[in-house]
């Protein structure tokens, strides 16, 4: 099926324990307290203490967490691909 609307990204953190991703990204990392996305040129990284991954689809992913103790947002400069959590 192809896809009549380009979406944006959007990054939602709901009632400080859920991350929810809307739009493009790729999953770069994912353990058992934390997970690391890519969106654009943009690193997601979040850690908190029990991940639980409710949805990882195309352009979605809802992630949960017990609580989360940080998430940073990098930006990737000048064709930067290394990635390291």
């Amino acid at each position: 099926m192809k896809k009549l609307f380009k979406m944006n990204s959007s990054i939602a953190i709901e009632e400080f324990v859920t991350i929810r991703i809307t739009g493009p990204y790729s999953l770069l990392k994912l353990g058992p307290n934390y997970a690391a996305f890519r969106s654009g040129d943009h690193i997601i990284e979040a850690v908190g203490e029990e991940l639980i991954v409710e949805t990882l689809s195309e352009e979605i992913a809802v992630l949960s967490f017990d609580f989360i103790t940080s998430v940073s947002v990098k930006e990737i400069r000048d064709g930067q691909e290394d990635y390291d959590l």
